[in-house]
């Protein structure tokens, strides 16, 4: 489980270095390779089983599974792992952020990639934020959690 939040730099080169325990968990043996996919405001990595997990559960509703032969599905599916972009976990730790630009221009600075952000635990995967982003996430988030820890 990935957890906690980690504030990052972006280099030059557009890369950022997870956080030492995120790597232990994310890289196994020679497999380096995540996926990174952008949305809600963030970019999302993956390992390669936990994103196809993560597409898969996004159609199951109602004991229904995804179903190619429905177009609405189909367009949504394709847009989605579209979007997402394979990435090496390098040898130092480094993920290039970059490379989500090559797939669809503009998505770093879309999504403020650049010098300050946060790298955050999120379960069965990570998210990079904006560290501004992230700070006013936070502060309106207070309140709800209070809510779900209290019943409030």
């Amino acid at each position: 489980m990935l957890t906690g939040s980690y504030p990052m730099s972006v280099d030059a080169k557009g890369r950022i270095t997870l956080p030492a325990v995120f790597r232990k968990q994310l890289v196994e043996d020679e497999k380096r390779t995540i996926k990174l996919i952008p949305y809600g405001g963030r970019v999302n990595g993956f390992t390669p089983e936990g994103f196809k997990r993560f597409v898969d559960g996004l159609f199951e509703v109602g004991g229904e599974q995804y179903d190619a032969r429905d177009p609405r599905q189909e367009k949504l599916k394709r847009g989605l792992t579209a979007r997402a972009v394979e990435v090496d976990i390098d040898s130092a730790g480094r993920v290039a952020l970059g490379k989500l630009d090559a797939s669809r221009a503009g998505t770093r600075e879309r999504f403020g990639l650049f010098g300050e952000v946060v790298v955050v635990g999120a379960d069965d995967h990570f998210e990079v934020w904006d560290a501004t982003e992230w700070e006013a996430e936070q502060e309106s988030l207070d309140e709800e959690l209070d809510a779900l820890l209290y019943h409030a």
